[in-house]
């Protein structure tokens, strides 16, 4: 089994640049016309959501719970808003190069496969809009930035488990 932990630098500074996007998107807010209005409330909605995501990141660093956890039979993914294990027999591959370039994204067999869980509100309103401004669910992404390991390294290791 491998474990591959979170880099709470990286949590940390990304959980600063989300605050001050959302600082300057309340300033335009406040000050300007309102297409900038409409464009800053979205602009706070993502910067919310991706903070919450750090948050729940931090806590799980502080727990000492591993972001991406390689065993035998799964790979547990929990650098999602939601821990997500995936058995290897239903990865298809790992795509890399879309538009989350700091992300991997895990091609299932077959989508239906994908784990619904229960939710409080919030979780469900971030993931609302995680779906609407993604084509590919949030659970299937692996967060290169939080984590201590290369993406190169990270891919060959995956590649590796998944062809073995």
């Amino acid at each position: 089994m491998i474990k591959i932990n979170f880099d709470k630098g990286k949590i940390i500074v990304s959980m600063a640049l989300c605050f001050l996007a959302a600082v300057i998107a309340l300033y335009a807010w406040l000050y300007k016309d309102l297409i900038f209005k409409l464009a800053s409330t979205v602009w706070v909605l993502v910067a919310a959501r991706v903070f919450y995501l750090r948050i729940q990141q931090l806590n799980r660093c502080r727990k000492g719970i591993a972001a991406l956890t390689i065993a035998q039979d799964a790979l547990l993914n929990n650098s999602t808003l939601g821990p997500q294990q995936i058995p290897w027999t239903d990865i298809d591959c790992f795509v890399t190069g879309l538009y989350r370039t700091t992300s991997i994204f895990i091609k299932l067999k077959d989508s239906s496969l994908l784990r619904k869980e229960k939710t409080n509100r919030f979780v469900r309103l971030l993931s609302f809009i995680d779906r609407n401004l993604s084509t590919k669910p949030g659970s299937l992404w692996i967060d290169i930035d939080v984590i201590n390991i290369r993406e190169q390294d990270l891919m060959s290791l995956l590649k590796q488990k998944l062809e073995s």
